[in-house]
């Protein structure tokens, strides 16, 4: 299993490098993720394959539907919104809201067909975790003096 972990961990980055850009502290954390997720589920060399290809295309729809939550969320922020276009602003994020739901529903069936659902329940929790500490990193490194 470890020889696995550490397979995965050397080569699946680079996979998702096309996905990421090349931001080399993206890489490393991209990397940190998937060893992560890849050792606490403890994935079979028949599953990692799969649960991954399923997982990335996930979380790449995943980031650009929160890329369109934060555009509209700035776009009703705008000093020069007016209200009409802040309350269509705020419609559009429920719309990508109820979207991210959807996405999270159609790829949980997609991947307890690799994986097991107490697998699934792990990934749930971690990815939880990890988008958390992501989020607490990245309010802690802005700067709010501008």
């Amino acid at each position: 299993m470890k020889k696995i972990t550490l397979f995965l961990m050397l080569t699946i980055p680079f996979l998702t490098l096309a996905q990421r850009g090349n931001n080399p502290r993206q890489q490393k954390i991209q990397a940190a993720k998937i060893g992560l997720i890849t050792e606490k589920l403890n994935l079979t060399t028949e599953q990692a394959p799969q649960f991954w290809a399923i997982y990335n295309e996930f979380d790449r729809k995943r980031i650009e539907n929160r890329r369109n939550i934060k555009k509209a969320f700035d776009e009703a922020n705008s000093l020069s919104s007016t209200d009409d276009k802040i309350i269509a602003a705020h419609k559009q994020i429920i719309s990508y809201r109820r979207k991210e739901l959807d996405l999270e529903e159609e790829y949980s069936v997609k991947l307890m067909k690799v994986i097991t659902p107490r697998q699934y329940g792990e990934i749930s929790v971690y990815d939880f975790i990890w988008g958390l500490k992501s989020a607490i990193k990245s309010y802690k490194i802005r700067d709010f003096s501008s």
